[in-house]
């Protein structure tokens, strides 16, 4: 009786302080994620740049864009080196310190010489940094998912882990807004000169005042019982692919589509729209950030339903629905213009705010920021790498059916991830527990 009347009046504090947490962690994210894209956003100043051979020509900004990609090729090492400590010393560990890495990643490349004082060094240490920016972020995402759904509980998880993507995804507009301001100020010829700096230079700054309030939050208690129990794993890692390789592949599979949503849906929803529809480039690239404006409040929307009515249940209606709205999404594209584009976008990004409250329960406390990790950062690495190459492709071969194809097949893989989510693990099949019952 005691014990209950102490939980009931604890309750109020208890939700004070998760809204707290969820607001530290998602401004974090903005940041973070705001670091990260500012490359794509200033690549044609970055080519210039660095690869003065071919200043100003589109050979410069193809090669910054390929130092770009090398951020999502390590983002599962990031990951992977990241779990391991979030699995042995703690979520908040990881939680507070990636940032402070992304930080100082980006201080630098705002600092870096270019070809004309470094020489070959400078696109070098170029690559080298973008490698420690990718790493970081490799680390960030999974830490933070599984710090907030252990503080959340299964009530709100699926609320406070999708406003976690909201601020993830509002790093991007960030991108855009603070290059757009750039420019105002300072002009183009300055901006490409020099100006573009400026950007990198304020997310290291906010990237440090981020650090300092989260290196001041609590651990979660789930962690906290399991390290006084001695269930800490010795390798974390080595230990979910031995007992959990199905969660580690329906995971996946359910990444998979938000990686492809947000590479062709957002990110190269502009190419796509000027190489297919013939839009000028200025409105594809509103179009997109109204896109993504969307998927930030959507996110929040489905994550609160998915609390609500179970992950698991709105997460298949909105894979079917995605299945099913694909190839008459991008045939209306052509017949009613790119705000067909937004609804598909906005349906497809529902199911990230929905399945993100699933994920991280998926895999029991002594693993489960190695599952995370695993299957965000290797989906993210793979689809999320390759997507927008891989669907600008298809739609210069086939039009808009290529496109429409390939989302389609994501949302059938994610389908094939949430069938595998809703069996129940056999008998013995993970010693440590296996998958919590499926709502």
């Amino acid at each position: 009786m005691n014990s209950n009347l102490s939980r009931t009046a604890a309750a109020p504090v208890a939700s004070a302080s998760l809204l707290r947490t969820t607001a530290i962690s998602a401004l974090g994210g903005v940041f973070e994620f705001y670091d990260f894209v500012i490359f794509a956003v200033f690549a044609p100043h970055i080519g210039a740049t660095f690869f003065p051979d071919e200043t100003g020509s589109t050979g410069a900004t193809l090669k910054a864009f390929a130092v770009f990609a090398v951020g999502y090729l390590a983002r599962p090492i990031g990951g992977i080196l990241w779990a391991h400590v979030g699995d042995r010393r703690g979520r908040a560990y990881v939680f507070s310190h990636t940032v402070l890495g992304m930080a100082a990643s980006t201080l630098l490349i705002g600092l870096l010489p270019g070809y004309a004082t470094l020489g070959l060094m400078a696109p070098v240490l170029l690559v080298a940094l973008r490698l420690l920016q990718g790493m970081a972020l490799g680390g960030e995402i999974p830490s933070s998912l599984c710090w907030l759904s252990e503080h959340a509980g299964q009530r709100r998880r699926g609320l406070v882990t999708a406003t976690l993507l909201a601020g993830v995804n509002s790093g991007m507009l960030l991108g855009q807004g603070v290059a757009l301001a750039i420019e105002r100020a300072f002009g183009s010829e300055e901006a490409l000169d020099w100006a573009w700096r400026l950007a990198f230079l304020f997310g290291s700054v906010v990237g440090v005042v981020a650090y300092f309030v989260r290196r001041h939050v609590g651990e979660t208690a789930e962690f906290t019982r399991l390290h006084a129990a001695g269930g800490v794993e010795r390798l974390p890692l080595k230990t979910l692919i031995r007992q959990a390789p199905r969660q580690v592949v329906a995971g996946w599979c359910m990444c998979a589509l938000h990686a492809w949503v947000v590479a062709a849906l957002y990110l190269a929803l502009p190419s796509y729209l000027v190489q297919v529809l013939k839009i000028p480039l200025a409105r594809a690239e509103s179009i997109a950030l109204v896109s993504a404006s969307m998927g930030s409040v959507l996110y929040i929307c489905a994550g609160w339903l998915g609390d609500r009515f179970g992950a698991r249940r709105v997460c298949v209606v909105l894979c079917i629905a995605v299945m099913l709205a694909a190839i008459p999404g991008y045939a209306l594209m052509e017949e009613v213009g790119p705000g067909a584009a937004v609804a598909l976008g906005a349906l497809a990004g529902s199911f990230i705010g929905a399945y993100l409250g699933l994920l991280p329960a998926m895999f029991v406390p002594a693993v489960r920021v190695s599952g995370l990790a695993v299957a965000y950062d290797g989906a993210f690495a793979v689809v999320g790498g390759l997507g927008p190459l891989v669907m600008l492709s298809a739609a210069a071969r086939f039009g808009w059916w290529g496109p429409a194809a390939l989302l389609a097949l994501a949302a059938g893989v994610a389908l094939v991830g949430l069938l595998l989510v809703g069996e129940r693990p056999r008998a013995g099949e993970m010693a440590m527990g296996g998958l919590e019952p499926p709502t």
